[in-house]
């Protein structure tokens, strides 16, 4: 009986340690791995310049990160968004895009703020045998028949007018294609319209020469930058040379 009652009390004992072990188990904070992201301080709605001001850190358990969410800030500030962010909600790449790349999937996106986009219409001479990719400087010519202006001349005569409307325009898309491969390594490298990046004045002058006259795009290399700013010349320029 005195056996049975030592066995007892260490088997009490031992109860006793483990069920404290166990309890100071629950109050001991586990080692959660964590990663730092950065997550929406307030509502962001769509189509929004994204500020220091919009976002904050925050350190999650490494299960609750997304994938895809941001954690270097230079890869947000200055950003726009292309979907509404909601405050509290992680910060996604594929919810941001740069404004002004060609490589955007979305035309309006690739314009650059202030500026617009225009399209003209295209032939094989005209859009340079095909060759040309959204992401190349262009600039385009007009090519007019004016009415004679010298008296003496048949009222009806018209003398044709060479002018160099723009210079160093970045081409936006080719077709419908912005992708900066665009259509000249492709099975079908045929396009009928190139859209430009231009001004608004710009656009009116560009609008303008395509209806009255006929538009030729010239191709220039991409580390020239300078505006020659040519006169226009008649065919009588051509033919004194």
């Amino acid at each position: 009986m005195k056996k049975v009652r030592i066995l007892a009390i260490i088997s009490a004992a031992v109860t006793g340690l483990l069920l404290f072990v166990f309890l100071s188990s629950l109050n001991r904070p586990t080692d959660t791995e964590t990663m730092t992201v950065f997550v929406a301080a307030l509502n962001i709605k769509a189509d929004t310049p994204i500020t220091a001001a919009m976002i904050q850190m925050a350190e999650l358990p490494l299960g609750a990160v997304i994938s895809g969410a941001i954690t270097d800030q230079s890869k947000i500030i200055g950003k726009v968004s292309n979907a509404e962010i909601f405050a509290g909600e992680q910060i996604l790449g594929a919810k941001l895009v740069s404004t002004g790349e060609n490589g955007n999937e979305t035309l309006a996106y690739a314009i650059k703020p202030g500026l617009r986009a225009i399209t003209i219409a295209v032939d094989e001479t005209a859009g340079l045998a095909y060759m040309i990719a959204p992401g190349n400087r262009i600039d385009i010519i007009g090519e007019f028949l004016i009415t004679a202006s010298d008296e003496a001349a048949d009222s009806s005569a018209k003398v044709s007018h060479t002018t160099m409307i723009l210079e160093n325009i970045n081409v936006l898309a080719v077709d419908n294609v912005l992708s900066k491969d665009g259509k000249v390594s492709s099975d079908t490298p045929v396009y009928t319209t190139l859209t430009l990046e231009v001004t608004p004045k710009q656009a009116m002058e560009l609008s303008e020469a395509q209806f009255e006259g006929q538009l030729r795009a010239i191709l220039r290399s991409p580390i020239d930058t300078d505006e020659t700013k040519q006169p226009s010349i008649t065919l009588d320029d051509v033919m004194a040379r």
